[in-house]
């Protein structure tokens, strides 16, 4: 009997950590609360903002929201279609930052979103390997979500490099500048080629080390400056 309790508690063992369940099933029940919101004729824009703090505060990527009433439309067809829109990109968001947590590099990309568009963080070491601008395979996919993301969507796509204050001395790259540049460039052609974003609507440029977040004052702080920004502007 012993024998035969042990395995049936064997089997019982839950396939993953009891956590991630919870998290799950918080996140889907917040985004059905938020489309049930929706579903009405007639918004309550106080109830509206609650249920967009509550969603900010259970994914924590929506760092710079701003409200979604500052420039309410008049229209209230209008209103529902940026409400969905803006549903849409959460869900990529998420998509994203599962993506990046399942690489391995959860700290390394950072959202946010407000009226006028997207700024998406990504450090470098999702997209390179150290001091090279070939995009990693491994990061093709997480470029192909950013594509689909803002495909259809933006009006304009500014691709920013950034790195460190190490200098650099290569053949390829003489200096930060030459990095940043062509990281962004190589970001831009890929979404061009492969995801099929617009190339009227997107530029590439590098600022070198010349526009940190945070001091280079310890390895922590170069691996955060050293990253790739989308700066997304809406239609």
């Amino acid at each position: 009997m012993d024998d035969l309790n042990a395995k049936r508690s064997e089997s019982q063992e839950p396939s993953s950590p009891l956590w991630m369940v919870t998290y799950g099933d918080m996140v889907t029940l917040l985004l059905t609360f938020f489309v049930l919101l929706i579903s009405f004729a007639e918004m309550d824009e106080i109830k509206f903002e609650e249920a967009a703090h509550s969603l900010r505060g259970a994914l924590g990527v929506l760092e710079g929201y701003e409200s979604f009433f500052k420039h309410k439309p008049e229209d209230a067809d209008s209103a529902k279609i940026d409400v969905l829109r803006r549903m849409d990109i959460f869900q990529s968001i998420v998509e994203l930052e599962d993506m990046a947590r399942e690489m391995g590099y959860a700290g390394d990309v950072s959202v946010e979103i407000s009226d006028n568009g997207l700024l998406i963080r990504m450090g470098d070491r999702v997209l390179f390997d150290q001091g090279r601008a070939e995009l990693k395979p491994e990061a093709l996919p997480v470029l192909d979500l950013v594509g689909r993301t803002i495909k259809g969507r933006a009006r304009e796509v500014l691709v920013a490099g950034h790195t460190d204050d190490v200098p650099i001395h290569t053949d390829e790259f003489p200096s930060n500048w030459e990095l940043s540049t062509t990281r962004a460039l190589n970001v831009v052609k890929y979404l061009i080629d492969r995801a099929g974003v617009p190339p009227g609507i997107l530029a590439a440029t590098g600022y070198s080390e010349f526009r940190p977040l945070v001091p280079n004052d310890s390895p922590q702080h170069r691996r955060k400056n050293r990253r790739v920004e989308f700066l997304v502007t809406w239609h």
